[in-house]
């Protein structure tokens, strides 16, 4: 199965504006992605070539609460700790053979959620979506598959003003995830999907263990605590085994810290 990472998910407690407003004042242009009525949830987003960072928030919480979509579970569940990255989404073209893939390995899904959105525009985009479903603190990351060719799809984001020129040709080089034990969490991922481990060092400063894996054009660190002084440390005390870091390349100019989170 290939695997590339399509979007990372950024829990915010306020309006998606906020977050179109925030990366304003540091010279991006994010917009406002719209509305999942269905969910009780809305969004706004910010491209790094062919990858997001989506911020999503709860715009109804009747219905937010009833929702069964596990990524909308969690977000009600997790903002409860506080704001921040939560999720990690992979893209897929065949959504039905990586289920089987996983189910193979003896990796238990849920079974396929259809979603949608409807945009600032009204126009509605949809896709499908795979969860995990023995997920403890929602360490696995899920799938989408946008049922057509990314080169169409990035066409018609180009097209309507959702890119932003100057991150058109970046990437997201690196996550760092807190773990409370990196080998573990990597043992696991590379069992499950198609990454490999690549490094495996302690922080300068010695309050990191840090155990990496290559996930398509995209490093993943799993960064286990060895003291009180580590970051990680931090956010496993508040949010649990949670993304809390994400590297651009090129890097930014200035790191930017949002809603509980650091972009780099």
């Amino acid at each position: 199965m290939e695997l590339k990472l399509d979007h990372i998910v950024h829990f915010i407690k306020g309006h998606p504006t906020e977050a179109v407003n925030a990366w304003k004042n540091h010279g991006y242009h994010a917009a406002m992605g719209g509305s999942h009525e269905n969910w009780g949830t809305y969004n706004s987003l910010l491209y790094i070539g062919q990858t997001y960072l989506e911020f999503l928030s709860i715009e109804k919480k009747e219905i937010a609460d009833q929702s069964d979509n596990p990524l909308i579970t969690q977000l009600t569940q997790d903002l409860q700790n506080g704001e921040g990255v939560g999720q990690i989404c992979f893209r897929t073209n065949n959504i039905h053979e990586l289920q089987r893939e996983l189910e193979n390995k003896g990796c238990v899904t849920l079974p396929i959620f259809q979603g949608s959105r409807k945009r600032e525009d009204g126009s509605t985009i949809s896709w499908s979506m795979l969860f995990i479903k023995n997920n403890p603190q929602h360490i696995y990351p899920f799938f989408i598959d946008w049922g057509m060719e990314d080169d169409i799809r990035f066409q018609e984001l180009k097209r309507i003003g959702m890119l932003d020129e100057k991150l058109e040709d970046a990437s997201v080089q690196a996550i760092f995830i807190a773990a409370e034990d990196s080998e573990k969490s990597a043992k696991e991922w590379t069992k499950l999907f198609p990454f490999e481990i690549k490094d495996t060092y302690k922080t300068s400063n010695q309050h990191e263990k840090r155990i990496s894996i290559q996930a398509g054009s995209t490093e993943i660190f799993f960064c286990q605590p060895l003291n009180e002084e580590s970051e990680a440390s931090a956010v496993l005390k508040t949010r649990g085994e949670k993304p809390f870091a994400i590297q651009f390349a090129p890097s930014l100019e200035k790191e930017v810290n949002l809603f509980g989170s650091s972009y780099l």
